[in-house]
C-alpha cells in the first residue's frame, strides 16, 4: 500500500495531492472539456492525455518504478493497466471505459489511461480499441516518440493553518453532537482503495458509485484550460463557469447523497443527528476526509442560505500552483457546486427520505429550477485570499 500523508486537509500520495471522487463526475468533466472543441487551438482530447502525464513523471522522479506505477492505477480505482509485448499495453477493467460506456458513448475516450501509460514510458500513445465499441478490453500501443507535453506544476503548494470547527470570529454559533474529528478518522480509515490481483478490478465501489483517488492536479489543469479557451473564444463567462460548476452539482447528488443514504452513514453519523443541520455537520466532515481542504461552516438559515469556507481547498491550492493570481474570484467549481448542491440535498429534496437517486431523479426533481439556490464565490486562493467562500442562497 503506497505511503499516504495528510497535509491540513489535502492528501498526498508520492508527493501528489489526490481527491476523492465519483465515476459521474469523472464523466461529466471529461465532457466538459470536450465542449472546448473548435475554441482557437485548443485541442481537448490531447489535453485530457496529456495533463496526466508530468504527474505520472513527477511519480517516476521520486522513484516508482514502472510495476509500482501499474499498482498505483488499481489502487486509485483507474482499473487493472497490463504491459504486454511490443509496446502493447491493456486494460481489461477501466474507469474512464465503464463511465463512457454509462454515458452511451461508442467511442475511444480513455484519454486519462493513454497519458498515464504515455508517462510511464515516455512513449507516444493511443487507444486502437475499447470496449465502447464492443471490445472485451481497452487496447494501447506506443510508438516511438512522445510529444512535447505541458508541465503545469510551476510552484510547490502553499497552505495555511486552518482554524478549529468553529473557530472563526464570523463563525455563526453552532451546536451539534457530530463529533467531526471521529468521522473524519472512521472515514479515513475505510478501505476505499483497488485491488490488483488477478481477480481484482482495480475500482472503487462505495456508496453506490465508482471513486477514484484521483490527481488533484489533473482536475485542475484540464478545467482552466477549457475554461480559459472557452473565454478566449468569446463565450459567455457566467455560461462558461455554469458548465463547470455543473459538474459540482452532480457530485453532491451522486457522491454526497450516496454517502448519506449509506449503511455506513446510518451506523456511525445519523445516530448522533437530531435534525438536518446536524446532517449538514456530519456531511462536512466526511468531506473533510476526501483530500478536498478543510471545510467550516460559517452559516446556516434552514431553507435559505449556507455559507462555506474552504481552507486549502484543492481547487484554490492547485491554480495557484498553475497560473499567476487572478482577479477572478469565482474559479472553484467543484466548491460552488458542491456547496449549492448540499442546499439541494437538504433544502429543495430532503435526502433523510432516501430518494432513488437516478438520473431520471436528477433531471426532473434535483436539477429543476424550481425551487433552486443561486450559488456564488466571494472569496478566492485563486485570488490571492487565505480561503474559498461560497454562498448559497434562495430568494
Amino acid at each position: 500500500m503506497p505511503d499516504i500523508q495528510s497535509i491540513k486537509g489535502q492528501t498526498y500520495i508520492g508527493g501528489l495531492n489526490r481527491v476523492f471522487h465519483c465515476n459521474h463526475y469523472n464523466a461529466y468533466l471529461q465532457t466538459a472539456v470536450m465542449m472546448a472543441e473548435g475554441c482557437g487551438d485548443f485541442q481537448p482530447k490531447a489535453i485530457l492525455a496529456d495533463a496526466v502525464v508530468p504527474l505520472v513523471r513527477r511519480l517516476r522522479a521520486v522513484g516508482y518504478d514502472k510495476k509500482e506505477l501499474i499498482e498505483e492505477f488499481s489502487f486509485c480505482g483507474f482499473g487493472k493497466l497490463r504491459s504486454m509485448s511490443g509496446g502493447v499495453w491493456v486494460t481489461p477493467t477501466s474507469h474512464y471505459g465503464q463511465a463512457a460506456i454509462m454515458q452511451g458513448k461508442r467511442d475511444k475516450s480513455c484519454f486519462f489511461n493513454v497519458g498515464y501509460i504515455a508517462g510511464i514510458v515516455d512513449l507516444e500513445t493511443e487507444e486502437t480499441v475499447c470496449k465502447q465499441l464492443g471490445a472485451p478490453a481497452d487496447w494501447y500501443k506506443t510508438y516511438d516518440t512522445l510529444h512535447a507535453v505541458p508541465d503545469y506544476l510551476k510552484r510547490e503548494p502553499v497552505f495555511v493553518d486552518p482554524p478549529a470547527r468553529f473557530a472563526f470570529e464570523e463563525c455563526q454559533p453552532f451546536e451539534t453532537a457530530v463529533d467531526e474529528a471521529g468521522i473524519v478518522q472512521a472515514v479515513s480509515g475505510l478501505p476505499l482503495f483497488g485491488k490488483s490481483g488477478l481477480e481484482d478490478t482495480g475500482m472503487i465501489d462505495a456508496f453506490g458509485v465508482v471513486l477514484t483517488n484521483h490527481f488533484a492536479d489533473y482536475y485542475n489543469y484540464i478545467s482552466y484550460e477549457a475554461y480559459n479557451a472557452m473565454i478566449a473564444a468569446g463565450m459567455p463567462v457566467g455560461h462558461v463557469r455554469d458548465i463547470f460548476v455543473q459538474g459540482g452539482h452532480i457530485c453532491a447528488f451522486r457522491t454526497f447523497g450516496g454517502i448519506m443514504e449509506s449503511p455506513e452513514w446510518y451506523g456511525l453519523i445519523a445516530p448522533n443527528c437530531k435534525d438536518e443541520v446536524d446532517w449538514l455537520h456530519g456531511m462536512v466532515a466526511v468531506i473533510n476526509a476526501l483530500g478536498w481542504g478543510v471545510w467550516r461552516l460559517e452559516k446556516v438559515v434552514p431553507g435559505k442560505e449556507i455559507v462555506m469556507r474552504i481552507y486549502n481547498s484543492y481547487e484554490g491550492v492547485g491554480y495557484q500552483r498553475a497560473y499567476p493570481v487572478s482577479s477572478e474570484k469565482q474559479l472553484s467549481f467543484l466548491n460552488m457546486g458542491a456547496v449549492q448542491g448540499l442546499a439541494h440535498l437538504f433544502y429543495k429534496i430532503d435526502i433523510r427520505d432516501k430518494p432513488d437517486l437516478t438520473s431520471d431523479y436528477y433531471a426532473n426533481t434535483f436539477n429543476n429550477p424550481e425551487g433552486r439556490f443561486q450559488v456564488k464565490q466571494t472569496h478566492a486562493i485563486a485570488a490571492g485570499d487565505g480561503y474559498d467562500r461560497i454562498v448559497a442562497w434562495r430568494a
